[in-house]
């Protein structure tokens, strides 16, 4: 008999928040061992509150269910052995599991805009499926560490990529010595190449000790990468 702890989604106590019941099924799929029947029906469970929750970054593109396929075994792979470092500093779970999920995780935004351009290159004749696309976001994750405020939804904008592009490209500050490595290159190959360049590849490729890159990084540009995130947010 399976034991009553894996109840399903509409039967969980309703006094209880997302955050509680997420981290909760979290618990209990992390405690069984996988490949069994406990394991799959713990996983179950745990993915439904995921859909519930409407976590996950969604797209009309006719390959997304087996792209949600993907994500599912690599969430299952990866959530136990991540979990803690998905709630560090984060204001909820949800927050948390949606950010690791969509951006810096899983990156499910950036496989979404992949099978869009891997459909127009097929074809230019392809159906145009929905409206807007909200896959053409970039994220600040890699770059702030995910300290990404809450109003994430705010940027899902088709322009939004087109004005972060244009406010980074005019941040021209820079290393003594090292004019070539100003904050605005380096903004663009963390975040307008996917995949982002890692840091040390950067400074190889710009010929810049790597110590001087990532303190040039930590002083100077991050602050000016909030303040342009802010900017575009329309927050504080």
């Amino acid at each position: 008999m399976v034991n009553s702890k894996y109840v399903s989604v509409t039967q969980m106590c309703n006094d209880k928040s997302n955050n509680d019941l997420l981290r909760e099924a979290i618990e209990n799929f992390c405690k069984e061992t996988p490949g069994t029947r406990e394991w799959d029906r713990a996983f179950n469970t745990l993915w439904s509150r995921i859909l519930k929750c409407k976590i996950l970054a969604t797209s009309p593109h006719p390959k997304y269910p087996d792209l949600l396929q993907e994500i599912q075994l690599e969430f299952s792979q990866r959530i136990c052995s991540e979990f803690e470092q998905i709630q560090e500093g984060k204001k909820s779970l949800v927050h948390g599991l949606r950010l690791w999920i969509n951006w810096y995780g899983l990156r499910l935004r950036y496989r979404i805009k992949d099978l869009d351009r891997e459909k127009t290159e097929i074809s230019l004749d392809a159906p145009i499926y929905g409206g807007n696309n909200d896959s053409n976001i970039p994220t600040l994750g890699d770059v702030l560490d995910g300290n990404i405020p809450e109003p994430m939804e705010t940027l899902i904008q088709e322009d939004f990529e087109e004005k972060l592009s244009a406010a980074i490209q005019g941040l021209g500050c820079h290393p003594k010595d090292y004019p070539q490595c100003t904050c605005g290159e380096i903004a663009k190959r963390r975040l307008l190449i996917n995949p982002p360049q890692k840091f040390t590849e950067i400074a190889k490729e710009l010929n810049v000790p790597y110590q001087a890159l990532m303190a040039h990084n930590n002083r100077k540009c991050k602050p000016l990468l909030k303040e342009i995130y802010n900017e575009l947010l329309g927050g504080e």
